[in-house]
């Protein structure tokens, strides 16, 4: 009987079965990075695993985080340190002994950074010379290599990856939803690849990243070579929002990959039901495969069912100490990453621009906090404060200007009566309910509130566009200098 196991296991492996447990519990949404963290892409090395996801234009960009359970996961480096535009859907992946992250950019352009360790250090990154976004990367079975792109374009690369050698033509055109289905656009995008058993497997999304709660969706394909032709999966679409009743909105733009027992899984992110201003999270959740070769969620996909969250991304309070700026920092505001800042003796030094308005920003986990911040401001005409951030023209928060304390909120600036520097050399906003309000403090310990609060919900992609989140800030604009102190971030609760 004993002799019969390895026979088995062979059978079982074969048909995408695995011996081993899943590294998740199975028939579950798991929601792995609450907030912004959209169109997650991962790599397997043995048991690690590493992923990425748009930065959009903060940088440095393309933070890489690491885990061996796919639940717990800490940053472990930056991929991504010169300007290149907004960054979009990337793909991490690994080739021999290289690991490669493909990603396009606001300017109309693919690059490509590699490093031997996602720990770094990381390339500068190398333009591949085609147009398109959401790159997705394959090897054949004789080593060849290719990317495809948005709308169903394919690729020719070269041997070490880092340029096309041919142009671009249209090998999939995707797959056919029903007229009734709410959805954004057809939108073919995010073409994610694998292979397994002599198959080669195209997951994409369709339906528009926004716009109605059931638009965004995966469907996946399969064809004998890279090039296809395209048979469409009889379980499409893999995830999509059925209903405005689910929590998770927007369902879709998911990656599929296995564990090292042979157990799948499907990365992807959808928004928040009524929660659009916080962005798009990052939800995972087990697979199986059919004895025909096809896979589908190990929960019923029309029923959303439990859903478990993972506490990672988490903010920390900061004193500035040593000389090396925390990892979970990021510049806006498209120039060159961290472009005039120094940290030293317990305090961030960060150069203001007359002609941009320049963030410092943070990810967190929870939608209801408080940032709090000493700020120290040399220069005339210096704005610096504490805000709540979606874009250059969409934000709010309360900040020194010149002598006087001010509130920016929509495209409007209100002085806080006569309060002097001496009363408010400590600034804080609280965000609950997606409603901010305003604070100052003349020791850090006893707040005064402002009277003006402000709604933010609007704050998000469907009415304001450019796919941005709401996230807490440090702003600053003009010629001079700011010094912030005693960074205090806490998770708001009632008491």
């Amino acid at each position: 009987m004993n002799r019969c196991f390895p026979c088995l296991t062979l059978i079982l492996c074969l048909c995408g079965w695995s011996s081993a447990e899943p590294l998740v519990e199975k028939g579950v949404i798991h929601q792995v990075f609450s907030g912004d963290h959209p169109d997650p892409t991962i790599v397997r090395d043995g048991e690690d695993f590493y992923l990425t996801y748009t930065s959009h234009d903060k940088y440095p960009g393309l933070k890489v985080w690491h885990s061996r359970n796919l639940t717990d996961w800490k940053p472990v480096s930056y991929a991504l340190h010169q300007d290149v535009g907004l960054v979009w859907a990337p793909e991490f992946i690994k080739h021999e002994d290289l690991f490669y992250i493909y990603f396009p950019t606001s300017k109309g352009k693919n690059y490509v950074v590699t490093a031997k360790d996602p720990r770094g250090p990381w390339s500068d990154p190398v333009e591949l010379k085609v147009n398109g976004i959401d790159p997705g990367h394959i090897t054949d079975s004789d080593g060849n290599r290719f990317i495809y792109l948005n709308g169903g374009k394919f690729a020719h690369l070269a041997p070490d990856g880092l340029s096309v050698t041919k142009d671009a033509v249209v090998k999939y055109s995707g797959w056919e939803f029903p007229d009734s289905w709410e959805v954004e656009c057809f939108c073919l995008e995010s073409p994610k690849l694998m292979s397994k058993n002599g198959y080669y497997y195209l997951t994409s999304a369709q339906g528009g990243t926004a716009g109605p709660p059931t638009s965004h969706m995966a469907v996946t394909a399969r064809a004998l070579k890279p090039q296809g032709p395209w048979e469409e999966s009889p379980y499409n679409p893999l995830v999509r929002t059925w209903s405005a009743d689910e929590r998770f909105w927007s369902k879709g733009h998911g990656t599929v990959f296995d564990d090292a027992e042979g157990n799948w899984y499907v990365i992807y992110h959808a928004y928040e039901k009524n929660k659009l201003a916080y962005g798009r999270h990052m939800l995972l959740e087990t697979i199986d495969w059919d004895d025909k070769g096809w896979f589908r969620t190990t929960r019923n996909p029309m029923e959303e069912g439990k859903v478990i969250s993972h506490r990672n991304e988490s903010v920390e309070s900061d004193r500035f100490e040593g000389d090396t700026i925390h990892l979970q920092w990021q510049h806006g505001g498209l120039q060159a990453p961290f472009d005039g800042f120094e940290q030293k003796d317990g305090a961030l030094e960060l150069r203001g621009s007359p002609d941009q308005l320049r963030t410092l920003q943070l990810n967190p986990f929870e939608h209801d906090y408080e940032v709090a911040a000493e700020l120290g401001v040399e220069g005339d005409g210096m704005t610096a404060g504490v805000g709540i951030y979606y874009s250059d023209t969409h934000y709010v928060g309360i900040a020194y200007k010149g002598e006087h304390v001010i509130l920016n909120f929509r495209d409007r600036v209100r002085r806080v009566g006569d309060v002097s520097h001496e009363q408010a050399k400590f600034l804080k906003v609280r965000l609950r309910g997606q409603v901010a309000s305003f604070f100052y403090s003349a020791n850090g310990s006893d707040w005064t509130k402002c009277s003006r609060s402000f709604e933010l919900s609007g704050y998000q992609h469907n009415a304001l566009g450019d796919y941005s989140y709401i996230r807490p800030v440090i702003y600053y604009q003009g010629e001079g200098k700011v010094r912030v102190r005693d960074f205090n971030y806490s998770p708001y609760e009632e008491e």
